[in-house]
C-alpha cells in the first residue's frame, strides 16, 4: 500500500494500483503528513545505493526518523508486491511468495521511511520505500532504481505512535522471537 498526497492506494502482486477501499486493512502501516524540511533537485543518474548516499548527506543525524519523497523521472525502477495471504504467516514465508517487475522510462514518485537500525523490533530499519508512478497505473515495493531527474525531499520524524492490536489473536501470540534475520531477508 502506498499513501501518497492523501490517496491510498493497492499495491496489487502485479505491479498495477488502484485507489484503495475505504475497509482495507494492512497489517503494517507507517505514515506521517509528509512536510518537507530540506530538498534537493538531482540530475545526475542514481541507483538505489547512490540514492541513498545522497539522503545521507542531506539528513542531520542517522539517529533520527525520516519521511523520504523522490518524484521525477526514472531509467528503471525494480520493484516487488507480494499477495494477499492468510493472516498471521511470518514476514519470511510471505516474501518467498513476493513477484517483481521492472518499469522503464517511467516518471513517478518514490516515498516511504528511513528508520535507524535501533528501532528494527519496531519497525523496518533502514530505507524502506515504495514507488507509484504519475498515472497511478503501476508500483510497489522498490528493490532498485536508475533514476533521471528527481526532486529528493526530506522531513525527519522526532515522534512514533505505535497502535497495538487488542485482539485475542495478538494479546495470545509469543512474540519473544528475534525478527531482524527474517525481517532483513524479506526487504532485501
Amino acid at each position: 500500500m502506498v499513501l501518497l498526497d492523501g490517496v491510498f492506494y493497492h499495491l496489487h502482486a502485479n505491479g498495477t494500483t488502484h485507489i484503495a477501499d475505504v475497509d482495507m486493512k494492512t497489517p503494517y502501516a507507517c505514515v506521517t503528513h509528509f512536510k518537507p524540511e530540506v530538498s534537493l533537485i538531482c540530475n545526475d543518474e542514481l541507483t538505489f545505493d547512490r540514492l541513498k548516499i545522497k539522503i545521507d548527506e542531506m539528513v542531520l543525524s542517522k539517529n533520527l526518523i525520516y519521511a523520504i519523497r523522490v518524484a521525477g523521472t526514472f531509467k528503471s525502477i525494480k520493484a516487488r508486491s507480494v499477495p494477499k495471504q492468510e493472516a498471521y504467516r511470518p514476514l519470511v514465508d510471505v516474501a518467498g511468495d513476493q513477484k517483481e517487475f521492472l518499469f522503464e522510462d517511467t516518471q513517478g514518485t518514490l516515498v516511504g521511511f528511513y528508520t535507524p537500525n535501533f528501532m528494527g523490533s519496531v519497525t523496518v530499519p533502514g530505507y524502506h520505500l515504495h514507488f507509484i508512478s504519475n498515472d497511478r497505473e503501476n508500483g510497489g515495493h522498490l528493490l532498485g532504481c536508475v533514476s533521471g531527474d528527481v526532486e529528493i525531499s526530506v522531513q525527519s520524524i522526532d515522534q512514533l505512535m505505535l497502535d497495538l492490536p487488542h485482539s485475542v489473536e495478538y494479546l495470545t501470540a509469543s512474540l519473544n522471537n528475534d525478527v531482524r534475520e527474517d525481517l532483513d531477508k524479506a526487504e532485501h
